[in-house]
């Protein structure tokens, strides 16, 4: 590339804001959605009566805000590319909102289904939100930064489950439902204005900032959402096809991608109801914090992995060895309440989930070209989805309708782990 293509390159970017504020607004929204998704974990069994729903029935409470991400994740995508990352997030938070709303309505008239149209709102809302974010790092943040942004941003999911987790027991004690639905509205709410008055969206669309990028600024790094190996100068950006993005590389990784998620939705969405069986002991409270401790210890075990991997360039080598923790973690919390639980907890927070910020910054990796990327995030949200969905139906079927049956789901789940793990080894991460 000459000096005078250099300069224009430069004066085509546009004004980058700063990696971190960005990425804790980013986190701040991400969040909230994650305290709306899992505000009913602990306290389902308490609810379900008050809604006549069965036991099958209060799981579809988490499952279908999961099961709308299949439906939801590609056009979220496509409206992010049409209308702005930042319009599509704040009415997304709106509709959390209204969300809320509709669930007090339903608490009012005892009714099941209106309850479950507004956990739909609200799995609506999670898919679009979950889809911008990274957009937003992409066109927003310096291509040098992306990994900063994305290392804070994709925290989101596990930080709003301890949130959740602690605060729902708490408030539902003292404010009852009204309280729980009402704070976790406002919540929504506050994130949304935060949004709108700290992150700017750039005029530039994702395929020019991609184009205007020179060979240097693409790099390398855990987390990142710009590939490697690019030479973006000569990306342009013709007509883009979903079909694109399937490879057998792309296609591994997705199984990798869904199992991660079918296996922290069977942590966080059905273990605290696992753990306030008569034969475990745990209390609503005690439940709840208990199966956080792995997401507490993931907000250090992931960025330490992200590190590690963009440090060495062993991405695939710490991604399987984190995948093979998942599923031990896993069996002991269901199926052990000593020592061997809380050893569990640890290996599960401290080693498995440190796959979180890997899996992000190895599809990255896989994705053809970078003009697919926001594509891309729609088949990453999709496929979220998808294993969040069989984390909650799944496993409740592996767990009976008693939810008696956990030795046999905790094998089955140890088993998706070392499956994930095998789709990951079959993966090659040096092609971009």
């Amino acid at each position: 590339m000459t000096r005078e293509q250099q300069t224009q390159s430069r004066e085509k970017r546009p004004a980058y804001q700063n990696a971190i504020v960005v990425g804790l607004v980013l986190l701040l929204m991400g969040v909230s959605i994650s305290c709306v998704q899992f505000k009913v974990s602990t306290i389902m069994t308490s609810i379900a009566p008050h809604f006549n729903l069965t036991s099958e029935g209060s799981t579809w409470l988490m499952s279908i805000f999961t099961l709308m991400g299949i439906f939801f994740a590609l056009p979220a995508g496509g409206s992010a590319q049409r209308f702005g990352f930042k319009k599509v997030m704040l009415i997304s938070s709106g509709s959390i909102v209204l969300a809320a709303i509709i669930g007090l309505v339903a608490n009012g008239t005892s009714s099941g289904a209106v309850l479950m149209l507004s956990r739909a709102i609200e799995g609506i809302a999670l898919t679009f939100i979950s889809t911008c974010a990274p957009i937003a790092i992409q066109k927003c943040v310096d291509p040098r930064r992306v990994g900063t942004a994305t290392g804070i941003w994709g925290c989101w999911g596990n930080t709003g489950a301890v949130v959740a987790a602690v605060l729902t027991p708490q408030l539902f004690a003292s404010a009852g439902f009204e309280g729980v639905w009402i704070f976790f509205g406002a919540f929504a709410a506050v994130a949304a204005i935060v949004l709108f008055f700290v992150v700017k969206e750039p005029g530039i669309p994702l395929s020019e900032q991609i184009e205007s990028a020179t060979f240097s600024d693409v790099v390398t790094q855990a987390g990142t959402g710009v590939p490697a190996g690019v030479d973006a100068m000569s990306a342009s950006a013709p007509t883009t096809r979903y079909r694109d993005i399937f490879t057998k590389d792309s296609v591994l990784h997705l199984v990798s991608f869904a199992i991660i998620n079918l296996l922290m939705l069977a942590l966080l969405g059905l273990l605290p109801t696992v753990l306030m069986l008569p034969e475990k002991g745990f209390d609503m409270s005690v439940a709840g914090v208990a199966t956080t401790v792995p997401s507490i210890i993931m907000l250090a075990s992931s960025p330490l992995f992200g590190a590690l991997a963009g440090r060495t360039g062993k991405l695939k080598e710490l991604y399987v060895v984190t995948m093979c923790a998942l599923g031990p973690g896993l069996f002991l919390m269901y199926t052990q309440t000593n020592t061997l639980f809380w050893v569990g907890a640890v290996l599960l927070g401290a080693v498995g989930f440190g796959c979180l910020g890997l899996a992000i910054a190895g599809w990255m990796k896989v994705v053809p070209r970078p003009e697919l990327i926001p594509k891309a995030m729609g088949i990453l949200t999709l496929t979220q989805g998808l294993g969040q969905f069989l984390g909650t139906f799944l496993v409740q079927m592996l767990l009976g309708p008693d939810f008696s049956n956990w030795l046999v789901a905790g094998i089955v789940l140890m088993v998706f782990g070392f499956v994930g793990a095998a789709a990951v080894l079959m993966v090659n991460y040096d092609l971009a």
